[in-house]
Parts: structure tokens; C-alpha cells; sequence
């Protein structure tokens, strides 16, 4: 298994360098989100520490995005080249390309069981990655059952919503309220969490309010072919520390209890997810019953 990291601008890239396997270079305007990045020096970067080099391309493109799209994959493509996609239609672009097997594809919470998995296998993309939204035994079954290259969500904030609309612009347009477009949160009156939502030049999307880790599973869940880690919306510093426990503890130069205890000295707000019990949604009226 290989922890994979997204990277959001150079400066964390110099930072993160040392802790993971690959990068997933988060670049404008190709990635729903993104930082700051040079693709050209990162890519050099990441050649020059024989690190696995990911152009992060994950956002819903429309007709008028595919000339783009095909004169940056025409431009940055090679045997050590991979890209991040989550739109079907804008790999199709990548497979007329011959770069089918340089594909890890994430449709997000779309791939959620083996049956999904066997029919996507007939691509034969690198990876792909199943939806977060299930247990780590239905992840274990679809491996069994398909033996396909899996990439996973292993830490931070997961992304529950994406819409290309402007819904932040079009809400201030409408109220007449004034509110932040990046690093902006929700707050719902009947709860205490702060919901992290970003509207950018792509859309607007929504993330859960706590950090998934799966740090306790990864003797589990070898049989994957990527751990993604995201640094989205958590502390540089403290996502630093997580990504380095991850990557010591996945090549034993730490054992389960050190990397647990340093991750919790941390203080992150972390839940369980979807990782031990399936989703169950109940009507308002039958919660109480």
C-alpha cells in the first residue's frame, strides 16, 4: 500500500516531501479544489525524490473545459505521470489518449460495491477508488470479489456534496449578505458543528465536519493499492504530524500504539465515519418510534 497525499500549494509540497509515497498535485482550474501550485517545479520536485507524480484533475468538467483538458494531458504525460479523476466522461478524453492504465479514478461516493467495481474493471484504469460512504467489510468484499488495484480515503475531511452551481454567490445575491468564498463554514441552528463549504471557480462543495482516520485499520486494508490522505481544512502543522505517523507506521519504523498516540495528542475532532456501520437514513416522524 502506498500513502498518497493531495497538495494544495509548493510551499506544503516542500514541507510533505519526506512523508509519503505520491503526491496529488491540486492545480487550477482542472482540480475542484486548489491552491497555488507550479505544476512544472513540482513535477520536477517529486522526480528528484522518486516520488509518484498525481495531476489532481477531479472536478465536473463541462464541453467547453475538454480543449484544456487535452492540451494539459498532451503536455504533461509519461511513464511516471498519473491523474486524479472523478468525472467518467473526462476520462474517456485520457483513455482516446492511451492513458487508461495512468488513471486512478474517484466518482467519489458512485463506486459503493464489488458489482459496481467488476463493471468499471473493464477500463483498466490504475486504481479506483470506492466511496467512503461504506464499511471496510463491504470494501474488503468488493477486493475479494474482484481482486481490482483499490484506492481509499484515509484521512480528513470528506467531501459530502459538490455542485458546479454558485450557491455561496447565489445565496449573497439573493439576501443581500455578504460571506466568504473559500475557507467559509455552516453552522445549522440545531447543532454545534461547523460545516466546512468553499465555492470556487469550479462550484461549490461541501465537506463533513469531522475527520475520518482509519489509522487503527491499515493492517486491515493492505490490500490496497493507495491510502489517500487530504490536508484540506486541517492545521498544515497538524496534518504534517498525521501524514508522518501514517507513513512511519506503514513502513514499520513505528508501531500502531506510537502513531495512535501521536495523532491523538493532536486534539482532531475524529469520527468513525461509515467505516463500521452501513448508512440508514430514517424519516423525521419514525426517529423517535
Amino acid at each position: 500500500m502506498e500513502i498518497i497525499s493531495l497538495v494544495y500549494k509548493n510551499e506544503e509540497l516542500n514541507n510533505l516531501i519526506d512523508y509519503a509515497d505520491g503526491f496529488i498535485l491540486m492545480i487550477k482550474p482542472f482540480s475542484l479544489s486548489y491552491g497555488s501550485i507550479d505544476l512544472d517545479s513540482s513535477i520536477d520536485l517529486l522526480r528528484k525524490n522518486n516520488k509518484k507524480i498525481i495531476i489532481g484533475l477531479n472536478k465536473i468538467y463541462h464541453p467547453s473545459d475538454i480543449e484544456g483538458l487535452s492540451k494539459l494531458l498532451d503536455g504533461y504525460k509519461g511513464d511516471d505521470i498519473y491523474y486524479y479523476f472523478s468525472d467518467l466522461g473526462a476520462c474517456n478524453l485520457a483513455i482516446d489518449k492511451g492513458l487508461s492504465n495512468k488513471i486512478i479514478y474517484n466518482p467519489e461516493t458512485m463506486i459503493t460495491n464489488y458489482l459496481d467495481l467488476s463493471v468499471l474493471q473493464s477500463f483498466n484504469f490504475d486504481a479506483y477508488q470506492m466511496s467512503s460512504e461504506i464499511t471496510l467489510k463491504d470494501l474488503s468484499l468488493a477486493y475479494d470479489k474482484t481482486n481490482a488495484p483499490l484506492s481509499y480515503y484515509g484521512f480528513g475531511h470528506k467531501i459530502m456534496f459538490y455542485s458546479k452551481r454558485k450557491l455561496l454567490t447565489l445565496y449573497s445575491n439573493k439576501t443581500g449578505i455578504n460571506m466568504p468564498l473559500e475557507n467559509g463554514y455552516l453552522k445549522e441552528t440545531t447543532r454545534n458543528d461547523y460545516i466546512p463549504i468553499c465555492e470556487n471557480e469550479n462550484g461549490t462543495y461541501i465537506l463533513r465536519s469531522y475527520v475520518v482516520s482509519l489509522l487503527d485499520n491499515l493492517d486491515d486494508i493492505k490490500f490496497l493499492k493507495y491510502l489517500i490522505l487530504d490536508p484540506n481544512y486541517v492545521n498544515f502543522e497538524d496534518y504534517k504530524t498525521v501524514l508522518k505517523a501514517y507513513y512511519d507506521f506503514n513502513n514499520k519504523n513505528e508501531s500502531l500504539e506510537e502513531a495512535k498516540n501521536i495523532i491523538q495528542s493532536l486534539g482532531l475532532d475524529i469520527h468513525d465515519g461509515f467505516k463500521n456501520n452501513d448508512t440508514v437514513y430514517l424519516k423525521e416522524e419514525l426517529k423517535n418510534v
